[in-house]
């Protein structure tokens, strides 16, 4: 696998289990301003989704692996329980805080051991970076 299909295969991965969580996240909230940044959250997420598509295309003809339905499995679960114990907006937002550094940090690590050419490619998985670090700016104030 060259290395911009595999940086691309991280990113729609990626994109796809943070807009799968946040779906789960958003069916427990009662917070009209949460479900609001959680919903637009999900549309960047999508959006990062269609475009390592777009891109992974362009390297292959197979679409991008979507994240494993295990892990989206376990982490609906959790996020269930969890939900159980605390059904707290702070709570909902901890757990968007915890998935989303998780993501930050593995976004990172894959940036910094990508030495491909493409820098499309790159700057997507930076754009998606961004955006999470961003967003876990706006998460902190419903802790």
């Amino acid at each position: 696998m060259n290395k911009e299909v595999k940086l691309l295969n991280h990113i729609h991965e990626s994109a796809d289990m943070g807009q799968d969580s946040l779906k789960h996240i958003l069916e427990l909230s009662r917070d009209k301003e949460f479900t609001d940044v959680i919903r637009a959250w999900i549309e960047e997420y999508q959006e990062a989704y269609r475009e390592s598509e777009e891109l992974l295309k362009k390297y292959q003809k197979e679409e991008g692996k979507d994240a494993p339905i295990m892990g989206k499995m376990m982490s609906n679960i959790m996020s269930k329980m969890k939900n159980m114990m605390d059904p707290s907006t702070s709570k909902l937002a901890e757990m968007v805080l915890q998935g989303t550094t998780m993501g930050i940090t593995e976004m990172t690590k894959e940036i910094h051991q990508y030495d491909g050419t493409d820098d499309m490619v790159l700057n997507l998985a930076k754009k998606l970076l961004k955006r999470e670090e961003k967003n876990v700016e706006a998460m902190k104030k419903f802790l």
